[in-house]
């Protein structure tokens, strides 16, 4: 490997953060949300508001839509592509406050509100989030109605499915017995969906919000920007390492531009490297765990089998 020389500096540690996160919640405000004095609507609403609100959401981006639509029952996907709350940093309390002024009313148009959710997904991968990776949230409490055409758990899946190698779909069940919404979560190429309990108001928040946290840790990416070097410093390759620090624990992943084994990590383009990027194996240990990826300038790298 050819080495930039001119860095003179040692043991400077820079935090990195991993490209952003663009959420594109499609969120189901059916008259079963609430029928018969359920608590589902409520309940999720609060877990929904907290996770937009909380400082632990920085580094996402969220859009909210709601199906059906605010007005009448939609069998149009045009109703659905423009969100309530536009693609926006959190934390936020827009999401709260257009939450509070809805009335969960009418059946369930899955389908046409997927590809509402799609259309607008596309658009922010185009534009602003082109830097990160963009994900659906579908959050219902139902199987889709008959109302639409079309409108049924295999088409939803087949749906998700168009666009699953790009932008996934997570699916959050409000409910008991909605097992078969998986099969949308597998369509979207997230493989389960998560299915919130409704025993009781406190147990619904709290499951709900961990599934959303999930989602967020989920959807987060492996692929960490190079921090630049002082001024007036170049980059030695060969003295670059990577540390994960968690609670009071730190450690080094180790250097692996083939990613054998699928542990550690490597760089973009090895002869002109702007990004760093964890191996499968190693980035599927990280996520989910509340986290920090430094990079260490100025020592040996250290890679599998020894240091280099």
């Amino acid at each position: 490997m050819a080495l930039m020389r001119g860095m003179t500096f040692s043991g400077l540690r820079s935090s990195t953060a991993p490209k952003p996160v663009y959420l594109v919640f499609m969120f189901d405000k059916s008259g079963s949300m609430t029928s018969n004095g359920s608590p589902k609507w409520a309940a999720a609403k609060a877990a929904s508001k907290a996770f937009f609100e909380s400082q632990d959401s920085k580094g996402v981006f969220a859009s909210l839509t709601y199906f059906p639509d605010q007005e009448d029952y939609s069998c149009s996907k045009a109703d659905y592509s423009a969100p309530s709350v536009a693609m926006t940093a959190l934390p936020n309390v827009d999401f709260g406050e257009s939450m509070d002024v809805q009335t969960p009313i009418g059946g369930t148009p899955t389908y046409v509100a997927m590809q509402g959710a799609i259309d607008y997904a596309k658009n922010v991968a185009a534009n602003d989030g082109k830097d990160g990776n963009v994900a659906i949230v579908l959050v219902t409490d139902g199987i889709p109605d008959s109302q639409c055409s079309g409108n049924s758990i295999p088409d939803v899946k087949s749906l998700a499915a168009t666009v699953a190698g790009t932008i996934p779909t997570y699916v959050i069940g409000v409910g008991n017995q909605l097992t078969s919404l998986k099969e949308i979560a597998a369509g979207g190429g997230t493989q389960n969906a998560f299915i919130v309990n409704v025993s009781e108001p406190a147990q619904i928040q709290a499951d709900f919000l961990k599934a959303v946290n999930t989602i967020k840790a989920s959807a987060l990416s492996c692929d960490y920007e190079i921090p630049a070097p002082p001024a007036g410093e170049q980059l030695d390759r060969s003295k670059v390492n990577v540390l994960y620090k968690s609670g009071s624990s730190t450690d080094t992943i180790p250097y692996n531009q083939s990613c054998a084994a699928g542990t550690g990590w490597q760089y973009d383009d090895v002869n002109n490297p702007k990004r760093i990027l964890l191996c499968e194996g190693s980035c599927a240990g990280v996520k989910g765990k509340a986290g920090q990826m430094e990079v260490l300038f100025g020592c040996a790298t250290k890679e599998s089998g020894g240091v280099k």
